[in-house]
């Protein structure tokens, strides 16, 4: 594609709806007439809007990829259980990526410990204040 190319409401609103539907952004890019990957990267990096929209579409699309796995699961028979397993194991992994509600959960814990200390001018004063005392009488 031609380097010219500037992205339209038409083109934005095609890959987000594929995206949507589950279908990987470099299918999108290979079907004749869209945008390269890298013009569509290039678009994502400089363009805020339709960074976040295509953000939002691959999230939509863990909704897609956990409907792929119900059909995948009511339509597997023994012969071919171990090709669905592993379908399904992908289509869960790129759900629990897509979308932070059905990920992994992530904690994050703060162990420090903070001790503020000052010295009180007055009382180092007083201090050498009795010191002087002290020697002054002659027991030191």
């Amino acid at each position: 594609m031609s380097n010219k190319l500037e992205l339209t409401t038409a083109i934005s609103a095609d890959i987000e709806t594929l995206l949507m539907n589950g279908t990987p952004l470099t299918t999108i890019c290979q079907t004749k007439g869209s945008p390269s990957l890298s013009k569509v990267y290039e678009w994502i990096r400089t363009d805020k809007e339709f960074a976040n929209k295509i953000l939002t579409a691959r999230k939509i699309a863990a909704q897609t990829y956990l409907d792929k796995m119900i059909t995948e699961l009511e339509n597997a028979t023994a012969k071919d259980i171990a090709i669905t397993r592993e379908k399904l194991i992908h289509y869960r992994w790129m759900a629990s990526k897509l979308v932070a509600v059905y990920g992994d959960k992530q904690q994050i814990e703060v162990d420090q410990k903070i001790e503020i200390t000052w010295n009180d001018p007055d009382a180092d004063k007083t201090f050498e204040n009795e010191i002087k005392n002290v020697s002054d009488v002659g027991i030191v």
